[in-house]
């Protein structure tokens, strides 16, 4: 199989969604298939994951940044920054200056902050394509731009398209736009998935909405965690440390995804002298230190550096327990972050924050890897629970093996890779009936 790879995310740049792209080329290179990848250069993120990938393969082209007069990537406020104060001391945009942000972006950036990419991108993959034909083109999204790059490669040269969402656009619950902005780019959506031969997305609950809406082959591609990295362990937790040590790593999303539940059970388990504490990395200290001075635990929390991805897989691993904040909200069941599978391939239990009925509380509970509550006495018991554990036996065990099987990369990019090759067969099979 020959397939043309469109993303905005791929190594060096530092980010999961680069982790996921990057490793599935690697995969689908190592299955015998013949993979190119279109991408931006040097793009504006830390340049440090390693590239396993080889460079010959991968096109990357000129790109540019959006109006600097206007509502830019790099000056808006993203979601996690938003009404922060970062290190420093420095204000955060104000309610006004971020609402002209996004007015402006809502009427001049679409389909986002990266659509001047797609001349760029759109000229460097036809020169690719003139002198060599996939089987198929796979976009995948955000940004949404690259989808857009699929499409009008997929049409140039009569291709199948299959698109990817890693997250939702005219659904996305994080980010609602103006009802105009909404309108547009519901059709817009509606336009590129109609040209689409197969969806891939990240969850049950969002594949089977867009089975419904769509009626197009949808499958399911979880993160997944990365067995070489994660296989071996140690898992030992944080043994030999005193007293329980929580870790998250990763982002937050203020308003959304918060650790108040938590902090409110450590207070009581302060109260009652039992010892725990809670380390973020990666996170600006404006983000919890408030939440923390609120609930009277700012002596338990900390806020650490930005971790590298292996430092920060290393460092689950060396926890006794991690956390996953998710957003009490609906809106929020097929939304899993990619750090939760990282989590449960460190084999560490897994305290839930948020949505009963969310995908990552679901498997949680089902693979006993953790626990889950909103409750500060639940979550406290809990807690406890644990540590008692820890102190009886030397450290907090980890959870099972079964808990993260099938959730290995590899397994993922598996299905993907038979998704593919039956849609691509039956294009074939469809051709030569023609």
């Amino acid at each position: 199989m020959k397939l043309l790879l469109v993303t905005w995310y791929f190594p060096p740049s530092r980010t999961i969604a680069a982790v996921r792209l990057g490793k599935l080329a690697r995969y689908l290179l190592a299955q015998g298939h013949d993979v190119r990848v279109l991408t931006p250069k040097e793009p504006p993120l830390p340049q440090e994951l390693a590239v396993d990938f080889p460079e010959e393969r991968v096109i990357r082209t000129a790109w540019q940044a959006p109006d600097p007069g206007g509502a830019s990537a790099a000056k808006r406020p993203t979601p996690a920054a938003a009404g922060t104060v970062p290190e420093g001391g420095v204000a955060s945009p104000s309610p006004l200056k971020r609402l002209r942000w996004r007015l402006h972006a809502s009427m001049s950036e679409f389909p986002d902050g990266r659509a001047a990419w797609q001349a760029f991108a759109v000229t460097a993959g036809a020169d690719l394509l003139k002198d060599w034909r996939p089987d198929a083109v796979f976009a995948s999204g955000p940004p949404f731009t690259t989808l857009f790059i699929g499409r009008e490669l997929s049409e140039a040269f009569d291709l199948p398209l299959v698109l990817e969402f890693r997250d939702r656009w005219s659904e996305d619950p994080y980010a609602p736009p103006f009802f105009w902005r909404r309108w547009k780019i519901r059709r817009a959506e509606d336009a590129l998935i109609s040209r689409a031969k197969a969806l891939v997305t990240v969850s049950e609950p969002w594949a089977k909405d867009y089975r419904a809406r769509y009626g197009k082959p949808t499958t399911v591609v979880y993160n997944g965690y990365d067995a070489e990295l994660c296989g071996e362990g140690p898992f030992d937790g944080a043994a030999g440390r005193p007293g329980l040590e929580i870790v998250y790593t990763g982002g937050i999303y203020p308003g959304y995804r918060d650790p108040t539940p938590l902090f409110a059970a450590m207070k009581l388990l302060d109260d009652k002298g039992v010892a725990c504490r809670m380390i973020f990395h990666g996170v600006r200290p404006g983000m919890v230190v408030p939440l923390a001075e609120a609930q009277g635990v700012t002596h338990l929390v900390e806020v650490r550096e930005v971790l590298t991805h292996e430092e920060a897989l290393r460092r689950q691993r060396e926890s006794d327990i991690l956390v996953l904040l998710q957003w009490n909200d609906p809106k929020e069941q097929g939304n899993v972050p990619g750090k939760f599978f990282e989590y449960l391939g460190a084999r560490r239990p897994i305290l839930v924050l948020g949505l009963r009925e969310g995908v990552p509380a679901t498997i949680v509970k089902e693979r006993d890897a953790g626990f889950f509550s909103n409750d500060p006495q639940e979550i406290a018991a809990q807690l406890e629970r644990w540590l008692e554990i820890k102190q009886e036996k030397g450290l907090l065990p980890p959870v099972p093996e079964s808990g993260r099987d099938g959730y290995a990369r590899d397994e993922q990019y598996a299905r993907l890779e038979q998704f593919l090759e039956d849609l691509v067969a039956e294009g074939r099979s469809e051709a030569a009936a023609d």
